[in-house]
């Protein structure tokens, strides 16, 4: 029998899915994904995690719960660095420790490190004792990796393509992937939005050379990779014409995003031409005070536009 891999659907999951499921699928694995969020899920995890967890770790925690029961193995990476000489937030880090924690009676928990702040080539490292814990061997392994990053890079290539000609404007979304993309937590705003005639663009659609070119605007370089991603794509969103209005999307309890969000909104103000909107998203905000902002929002674009 095929040994069932549980993948929680929330943070890391919505920039590294693809990759993640092609892997395990090399390997003979089952993926179980725990679906969609939804209420249930993060009233779990509110009840599991600590009153200063930031929402989307308090996600994650009810994700974990749903597959408690479902999975041989738990696959929550310990992740560090990913990039060259850069952290990724302390919440990645110490992931698989806050859900032994939190939650009792789990299956094992794959929690393998991933560090490549000094060499990329650690990633080899990483996906091996991934592969030994499934008794897998070095061929299957490596071929495994090989068909995670191809997957990954057919989808990030299909993100870069995606355009909408009819849109009657073009708005950047400005968030972290696991905000962004989770249905429940951003309560459909992309889809929101298209409905309203717009043509969403976010941080994943960039190309590197365009998020190079928003990094050149930095004052100094920053070592939070998160962070840094946001304020990049902030300063080529704000230096692009095509771009009629930014939306910014932060977390409730996130400290990286109140800094990093601080900032972009003071650089916000220099700016004309422009309309920008910082949401701030927790377990508690409504729907219908969204979509009445998100119509304020389209409105005030198109008052500028006459």
């Amino acid at each position: 029998m095929n040994k069932r891999v549980g993948i929680p659907q929330a943070l890391f999951y919505h920039r590294y899915s693809p990759a993640w499921k092609a892997f395990f699928t090399e390997l003979d694995c089952k993926v179980v994904e725990s679906g969609q969020s939804n209420k249930e899920v993060i009233d779990a995890g509110v009840k599991l995690a600590p009153d200063e967890a930031c929402l989307p770790v308090k996600l994650f925690l009810g994700h974990v719960k749903k597959l408690q029961n479902q999975v041989d193995y738990l696959f929550i990476p310990r992740v560090v660095s990913i990039e060259n000489k850069e952290y990724i937030c302390p919440k990645f880090m110490g992931l698989p420790d806050m859900v032994r924690y939190s939650i009792n009676d789990l299956p094992p928990i794959i929690d393998t490190t991933i560090d490549l702040k000094t060499k990329k080539s650690n990633l080899v490292k990483s996906v091996l004792e991934v592969g030994e814990v499934l008794d897998k061997g070095y061929w299957q392994v490596s071929k495994a990796c090989w068909k995670g990053w191809r997957a990954l890079k057919k989808h990030r290539e299909r993100l870069r393509e995606a355009k909408d000609d009819d849109a009657q404007y073009k708005i950047a979304i400005l968030g972290h992937e696991y905000i962004i993309y989770d249905s429940h937590i951003s309560m459909n705003l992309v889809e929101k939005l298209k409905e309203m005639g717009v043509e969403v663009v976010t941080p994943e659609m960039l190309t590197p050379q365009a998020m190079r070119v928003g990094l050149s605007n930095l004052s100094k370089d920053m070592f939070w990779t998160l962070g840094k991603k946001m304020m990049g794509a902030a300063h080529y969103f704000f230096s692009n014409q095509e771009i009629d209005g930014i939306i910014q999307l932060t977390a409730f309890g996130c400290g990286p995003d109140s800094l990093v969000g601080e900032m972009i909104e003071r650089e916000a103000k220099k700016r004309d031409g422009q309309a920008f909107m910082t949401l701030n998203l927790d377990e508690h905000t409504g729907e219908a005070g969204l979509v009445t902002r998100l119509e304020a929002f389209v409105d005030m674009i198109q008052w500028e536009g006459v």
